[in-house]
């Protein structure tokens, strides 16, 4: 490990860490305090979920180790709720006109929260030490399916974007940060399911 890499990794998790003080801080004056920002308690609390699943990658990277496979419903956990976010956020920022776009979204968002309670009734399973069962690989397919659905409707309204096809506040930008994580997600199960790994990089702007 060079030690430029380590440096890098070490200032990455650093900045990870004050980024999670920030946002718990945010959610505490949420909950007990006087703040009045735009961001949810809920929404922040996703990114704090996604920073300390970064802290947890990065604890192994600077000690030249490379994280360790875990359970896939370990990314089901964090990621099912971070893709109804998605959903959810697109129907909110889509002008009021945008019927069919809104109702999609919706659908999405619904679809996304039903996983999520799924993976969290799949999980408690594991306490009888059955990792891997066919109820659990046909959810990680329907994951996978569903997924590829959802991207390209968010490729659809990143081309709409684009082009000033849809109306509202939604932007291209935004497509293709949410693109880039469910790519990810899909990435990460493939590591440890049967499903094949998804095309697209999730560190590259899509072009």
């Amino acid at each position: 490990m060079s030690n430029l890499y380590w440096l890098l990794t070490k200032e990455a998790k650093e900045a990870s860490e004050e980024i999670r003080a920030f946002k718990l801080t945010l959610i505490q004056a949420h909950l007990i305090g006087d703040i009045k920002i735009s961001l949810t308690p809920s929404f922040l609390n996703h990114m704090v979920n996604e920073v300390e699943e970064a802290i947890r990658l990065f604890s192994y990277f600077e000690k030249g180790e490379k994280a360790p496979p875990v359970h896939p419903l370990h990314h089901d956990l964090l990621w099912l709720l971070d893709a109804a976010g998605h959903a959810g956020a697109i129907n909110a920022e889509m002008d009021g006109a945008e019927k069919q776009l809104k109702k999609k979204s919706h659908k999405f968002t619904k679809e996304w929260e039903a996983f999520y309670l799924k993976a969290i009734e799949m999980a408690g399973y594991l306490r009888t030490n059955v990792m891997k069962f066919p109820a659990l690989k046909k959810f990680h397919n329907d994951i996978n399916l569903e997924m590829t659905i959802f991207k390209a409707f968010l490729d659809e309204l990143k081309e709409m974007e684009l082009n000033k096809e849809a109306l509202g506040t939604f932007t291209a930008q935004m497509a293709d940060h949410m693109m880039r994580e469910e790519t990810y997600y899909l990435l990460k199960l493939s590591e440890t399911t049967d499903i094949p790994p998804p095309k697209g990089d999730p560190t590259k702007i899509s072009n």
